[in-house]
């Protein structure tokens, strides 16, 4: 970690945001992976915890770990009942946070270490350090998006098409986005499901004096249970980022 972000012992360096909802067969696993990434590093930091409606045993699943591993204080459980979506819970996390750096990573184990690695290891580096997975359909022994051809197809269409409604030449626009936590309050956006990254990054970039690196990672298919990215709920709420991405960009009062 740079000097320049050495932590004190009341400050916080990160606040990890982690989704659940009903992974009670991977959140533990996603855990166990951020504190393995994490052990490498001085900085402090600390994992935010927001199950969002699980009608499984994921919230119990958490508490225990907190309490078994003595986490207390580190590591926190958000769990209101009530399903809130993967965007709204993420702009909650930033407010409770204290971190000066804001990263999500999804409860469903599907980052691996070294990506994490990778992230933490460019910390304070850029006002915003951005993951792309090199999803080929070609030349796939460089791919490094290990997931299903579906998956894989949507994730270069989509990047595609915000290159086109934002003018931002960027590799990729979701994922586990690491910003300056004090950008995310800022540039809230009103998306709750998984088009919020995207939505929000662009509009943190619309501001020339933010810095960003890009760095190249890896993801996997979620070991089990069914992915949430085509459900009809957070369909339409990405195409409302999508419309607001292209309007805020062309049509604001700025340009």
């Amino acid at each position: 970690m740079p000097n320049d972000i050495a932590a004190k012992s009341d400050h916080v360096d990160l606040t990890v945001y982690v989704p659940c909802y009903n992974e009670e067969k991977l959140i533990l696993k996603t855990l166990d992976t951020i504190r393995q990434a994490a052990s490498g590093f001085s900085f402090k930091y600390e994992v935010l915890v927001f199950d969002d409606g699980s009608k499984d045993r994921s919230a119990d699943l958490v508490r225990e770990y907190i309490q078994k591993n003595h986490l207390e204080g580190q590591f926190e459980l958000v769990s209101e009942g009530k399903n809130r979506g993967v965007g709204a819970n993420y702009f909650r996390a930033a407010e409770r946070g204290r971190g000066t750096y804001f990263i999500v990573f999804f409860g469903d184990n599907s980052e691996p270490v070294e990506s994490m690695i990778k992230m933490f290891d460019l910390m304070g580096k850029a006002d915003v350090i951005i993951p792309y997975i090199d999803s080929r359909f070609r030349d796939t022994k460089f791919n490094s998006d290990h997931r299903g051809f579906l998956r894989r197809a949507t994730s270069i269409t989509y990047a595609s098409f915000v290159r086109f409604l934002s003018g931002h030449r960027l590799h990729y626009f979701n994922g586990f986005v690491m910003h300056r936590r004090e950008n995310v309050l800022k540039n809230r956006v009103p998306a709750s499901g998984l088009g919020y990254q995207s939505e929000m990054l662009c509009k943190v970039l619309e501001d020339p004096n933010v810095t960003f690196l890009e760095v190249r990672v890896s993801c996997w298919s979620r070991e089990s249970g069914m992915p949430t990215a085509f459900r009809l709920k957070n369909v339409i709420s990405v195409a409302g980022s999508l419309w607001r991405i292209f309007s805020n960009h062309w049509f604001s009062p700025a340009r």
